[in-house]
């Protein structure tokens, strides 16, 4: 890639090409994507069996998995793989389980004989997408069901890309058993989030959509919570790093961090933004050396040619400035006195501290969730936790002597609003005392 100091970068095209990332392309499938979530509400099982072959060119009559796919699938896989699931399912249960502690039960009591309270109450149907085509993800199994799980909802439904022979990944089926999901169907893309939101013949309905996914995906899950079909989790789209660095930095450490999420896919995003030229130099030139070795090379050169820059900053505040308006789904920090940088990021998914925080650590096993929000969203949004799989129901408790305390004030905002029966709501309950 090429190296720019950031005066050239803001000033070039690409500035705005870097900071849109994969947005620039939603308008572009909204169209189509509208269309899919149409189609799926009016035809059903019909319309996912249609865009199952056009789009992934292979006919599946039973969209659900079957108690004998799953069996085969634990014959399918190994040993050391049944031990990654454990560990990382171990560390990810542990964080959940805390958050679920700390979601305490809080009583208010305003006024004598008023007293207010809320309760966190599991959404009862959720749908999870777990996405497939360029590669499998059992992870992304762990990061939404074990939440799901820990926060006791009722139904979950997982829906995931079929392979090209019409089965799903025996990696993503035993992930799914073993954390508890049982309701398992080979769809994927648009398609799949419509049948999540309206339901068809064979795949129940939901009230929350989780997960990430490509574009078509995006689009979709924005465009139905923009409608208040369903509830989304956050715009949680292509993968994208920024890496902050000074001179301190391996450039190794570095470039391997930016290929690595550069694979996911070619709409991902990898930018480095250094105080140090001659790291940006060292890291270019690493990038070069290493990216042949992969499998996944197409990808990650599509992906940086596209979505990747190398910027060096002035100082680290120039930097930080960047930072927190890009607003990356992952933060790395590669500095001395990391921890003191790392408090001063305030829009980010999740953010990695000090140079062994790699990010395969927290894509797999640290126990933090990797479902995190893409596209600038973390300004707004979180990184999935068992807050999302909860809702909190209010209620409020009033007695005679406290409805009395507030009478006058109930009264007054009823006058004037002008709505008469809300002042007779609370009057009519004094008329006999």
């Amino acid at each position: 890639m090429k190296v720019q100091t950031f005066d050239q970068f803001i000033k070039s095209d690409r500035y705005q090409v870097i900071m849109q990332r994969s947005r620039f392309s939603y308008d572009s499938v909204l169209s189509v994507v509208q269309d899919i979530l149409d189609n799926v509400k009016r035809d059903g099982d019909q319309a996912l069996r249609k865009y199952t072959k056009d789009f992934d060119n292979i006919d599946i009559s039973n969209f659900r998995v079957s108690d004998k796919e799953i069996k085969i699938a634990y014959e399918l896989v190994n040993a050391d793989f049944l031990k990654a699931l454990e560990v990382a399912s171990r560390n990810i249960r542990g964080v959940a389980e805390q958050q679920l502690l700390q979601m305490k039960h809080t009583t208010v009591m305003p006024r004598s004989g008023i007293t207010v309270w809320q309760e966190w109450k599991p959404i009862e149907k959720v749908g999870l997408y777990v996405p497939g085509g360029n590669a499998v993800y059992p992870s992304s199994v762990l990061m939404n069901a074990i939440p799901a799980k820990v926060a006791d909802c009722k139904q979950i439904v997982m829906t995931t890309p079929p392979q090209n022979d019409g089965s799903i990944s025996p990696y993503v089926l035993v992930a799914a058993d073993l954390v508890g999901v049982k309701e398992i169907y080979k769809i994927g893309g648009a398609q799949a989030i419509a049948a999540l939101i309206y339901g068809t013949e064979s795949m129940p309905k939901v009230y929350k959509i989780f997960g990430p996914g490509n574009t078509y995906v995006v689009a979709a899950k924005q465009l139905a919570a923009a409608n208040g079909e369903v509830a989304i989790d956050s715009p949680a789209g292509p993968s994208e790093v920024l890496v902050l660095a000074d001179e301190t930095a391996n450039p190794k450490y570095v470039a391997a961090d930016l290929v690595c999420d550069a694979e996911h896919g070619n709409d991902s995003a990898a930018v480095l933004v250094t105080t140090s030229s001659v790291l940006a130099e060292q890291v270019a030139e690493e990038l070069e050396r290493i990216i042949p070795r992969f499998t996944t090379q197409q990808r990650i050169k599509e992906s940086l040619e596209k979505f990747g820059a190398i910027i060096v900053a002035k100082n680290m505040k120039k930097a930080l400035e960047f930072a927190n308006e890009y607003a990356a789904e992952h933060i790395l920090i590669s500095t001395k006195d990391a921890s003191n940088i790392a408090e001063q990021v305030t829009n980010a998914g999740s953010v990695f501290i000090g140079e062994y925080a790699c990010k395969s650590a927290g894509d797999y096993a640290t126990g933090a969730n990797h479902v995190l929000p893409t596209g600038g969203a973390a300004k707004m949004f979180s990184s999935l936790s068992i807050y999302d799989f909860m809702k909190a129901v209010e209620y409020q408790q009033v007695t005679v002597k406290g409805l009395t305390e507030i009478r006058q004030s109930i009264e007054i905002f009823a006058e004037v609003e002008q709505l008469p029966a809300h002042k007779y709501s609370c009057s009519v309950r004094f008329e006999n005392n």
